[in-house]
Formats: C-alpha cells, structure tokens, sequence
C-alpha cells in the first residue's frame, strides 16, 4: 500500500469517526442557557473553595484510563497458509494502553506494544530465483531456517517488534446504559511498527491502520477486566518480504491479528457518575424544596409535601445533592408503614425529541426508585412509578426545571 492509499484510508477513517460523533450531537442539543449562566452562580452563593458546580465539564475532566495486557498475535502474509494456519503462527505479545475519555461516547488511545511474529515464505521468492531449489543450494546461513513440504521449499521468517497506536474510540454501551458494568469498545486509528533485525533481514518501519473491539467488566469502581480482539492492516514490507510466491497471489497487505486480556484502571474521574462531594445544582439556587409540614390539628399528623429530584440535562444519575432529599422521604415511609410513594419523571420539552424524553423520564425513576430500595431500605411493593416524558410540565417558569422526579405520598 503505498503512501497516497494509505492516507486516503486514513482520512476516511478519521470522516467516519466526526460523522458519528456529530450524529449524537443532532439527537441532544446543548444547555447553553445553563452553560451562560452559570457566572450568575457565585454571584448569588458568593465564592467559596468549598462550592463546586457539578456541571458536565467538571464531571467529565481528567478521565483517563490505563490497560495492561498479555496476548498473542499471528501474521498472515505471502504463502504463509501453504504451510500452517493463523493459529499455529501465534507468538507472544505484550501492550500497554494509554486512553482518556472526552465525555461518556467518544476517548482517544495511544497504544505501546511488543511482541513476536513466525511465518513461512517461498524460498525462491525471497531470494528472488526462478526455481524452487532444495535447502542445499542457499547459503548455509539460511538453509537452517527452511523447511520442505508439498516439494515447495519454504524459509521460516521470525522477528520481534515494538508498534505504536493512536486510535479515537467509543463505547457502544454507554450509548444506551451508562449505568452497565459492561463496556464495549470500538476503536480505530494509525500505527507504526518498527520491526527488529534478524535472520539478514534489516530493520524496518511500517505504517498501518487498525481496528479493534475492547470488552471491559468492572470488577471495582477503578478496576476492570480486559480482553481486546484487534486487527492491524500493514504495509507489505511489515514482514520483509515484498511480493508472493512464484505463479500465486500477490499480497499488497500484511495483516497481523492480535487477541490481549488484562486490566484496566480508571482514574482522574467518571465521565458516566458524578463523584464530587460538594456539587450543587444550578437550579436549587432558584428553586426552594417544599419545605415539611406539621398539622396541630389532634391527634397530630406529620404530613410530608412532594419533593422533587433534580437531574442534569441528559442525565439520569442521581446527584450527591439528591440524595439527602431522598433519604428524608424514606425516613417518613419508614415511620409511617401504610404509606406508600408515587414517583413520577419528566423531562424538558426543549432539549430533545418525545420518544428520547419518556425514555429519558423512566430512566430516572428507576434510578430513584433503585436509591430507595438499595440505599434507604424501602420495599418495592410501596413505589409506585410513572413516566411522563415531556408531556406534562412540572414548571412553566423555566424548561430545565422539568429534568426532575416528582416523589409523592401516597396515603392508604
């Protein structure tokens, strides 16, 4: 593949990759009301070291991630399939990747690795002859690296390598659950690969593409499993070999297959969960929580008003600032066991379209009513749910007051 071909396929790759980023971007339009206001903040809470705005930026800085693995790769190139397959030219193979997610769809990798590759080319290819001679008419160098099969002779080639990757990725599950242990990966980028001298071969550098499909398990809130299946697409003269056997195919690629299992560790961050002690809502500096009621009539009654659990814009995440709500409701359900609660979602008509929104709406129900049964002990028989997308509006006075869950008494 020459220079012009290979930066033709590079360029593609890259249009893709802005293509589908831009797609998302045409479903959820930005908050730029929020974003243009948020200066109006520390001018009503005054400054303070403590006070940090939870806003996506500051959720989604220094997220960043490093992967070691352990694997295997195996070449397929001129006449190696007339001797063995792909499974039996696996040689050993070390990486270490480097990555840092830009929000929860789209991250960028850099990839160092070394490894081995075994493979068998025709003879008389490599030496360049018209005929396919015995071991005994090659150098004495060589003959020990050649083998006979079929009455073709074969000179087995094998090096050490070291590549770098750089490849823009996104995970295919946060497109659809955030919340997942599970992560699928797909990523693709350029490579070079420097081959080592051996065997009267001379060093070389290769240029390439790659393209890969990492599987991730979190096993902790900083550690996961790996395993990466990977494909890089190489000049030909990635194996020292240019050209193919005598009379056969004449591959213009070299192609190396590369399977990796290891660990992953996150750190700097979680472009998917809000983790910051102090965050606060925007909102909530506008909007009073109904304050808790007493009657005096006898015999005395707590009554507890509708609270209402604020969200950021496309986000379904409960945020630190929540849940103090939340815990306050379940200390009423506790006290009152014949009461049960009605949880109701919304979302903002403005920012995206219906069908998006109710599913938008559940998803924060059900991150409620999971808080409630998982964090503060409540029953499921006593949550009832409802999903009203953007249908109804909760406030007039401004749409991004409607990202929110309505929790309600409901009284036997």
């Amino acid at each position: 593949m020459n220079n012009f071909s290979f930066f033709k396929t590079l360029l593609a790759a890259t249009a893709f990759i802005l293509v589908s980023s831009g797609a998302k971007a045409q479903v959820i339009k930005t908050d730029s009301i929020r974003e243009s206001r948020l200066g109006d903040l520390a001018a009503v809470l005054g400054k303070s070291d403590e006070l940090i705005v939870a806003d996506d930026a500051a959720l989604n800085e220094k997220s960043w991630f490093v992967s070691f693995g352990l694997g295997v790769n195996a070449i397929n190139a001129e006449g190696n399939n007339k001797v063995n397959n792909l499974f039996d030219r696996r040689r050993a193979r070390m990486q270490v990747t480097v990555g840092h997610w830009f929000n929860k769809y789209f991250g960028l990798r850099g990839e160092l690795g070394v490894g081995k590759v075994a493979g068998y080319y025709l003879a008389g290819a490599i030496y360049g002859k018209s005929l396919n001679l015995p071991p005994s008419a090659y150098p004495a160098g060589a003959s020990q690296y050649m083998i006979v099969k079929d009455g073709l002779t074969w000179f087995r080639r094998r090096f050490t390598y070291m590549d770098f990757k750089l490849a823009a990725t996104t995970d295919a599950v946060k497109w659809f659950n955030k919340d997942s242990k599970w992560g699928v990966q797909f990523y693709a980028g350029p490579s070079i690969i420097y081959s080592l001298k051996r065997q009267g071969f001379h060093h070389n550098v290769t240029f390439g593409l790659i393209t890969g499909t990492q599987i991730d398990y979190k096993i902790s809130k900083r550690w996961s499993i790996m395993g990466d299946l990977q494909a890089d697409f190489l000049n030909e003269s990635f194996d020292g070999v240019i050209g193919g056997e005598k009379g056969g195919s004449y591959k213009k690629l070299d192609f190396l297959a590369v399977a990796t299992v290891g660990l992953s560790y996150h750190f700097g961050g979680d472009p998917n969960k809000e983790n910051l002690e102090n965050s606060v809502l925007y909102e909530d500096t506008y909007i009073a929580q109904p304050k808790r009621l007493k009657e005096v009539k006898a015999p005395a009654k707590e009554v507890i008003a509708p609270f209402v659990v604020r969200f950021f814009i496309d986000k379904s995440y409960i945020e630190k600032s929540q849940k103090p709500l939340i815990k306050k409701f379940a200390e009423y359900l506790k006290n009152n066991k014949d009461a049960k609660v009605m949880l109701t979602g919304y979302a903002d008509k403005e920012t995206a379209y219906p069908e998006y929104n109710m599913r938008l709406s559940q998803k924060r129900v059900d991150s409620v009513k999971k808080y409630l049964i998982e964090e503060c002990g409540i029953a499921e028989n006593r949550i009832e749910t409802n999903a009203k997308g953007d249908t109804e509006r909760v406030y007039d006075e401004d749409f991004r007051w409607n990202r929110v869950v309505v929790m309600t008494i409901v009284e036997k």
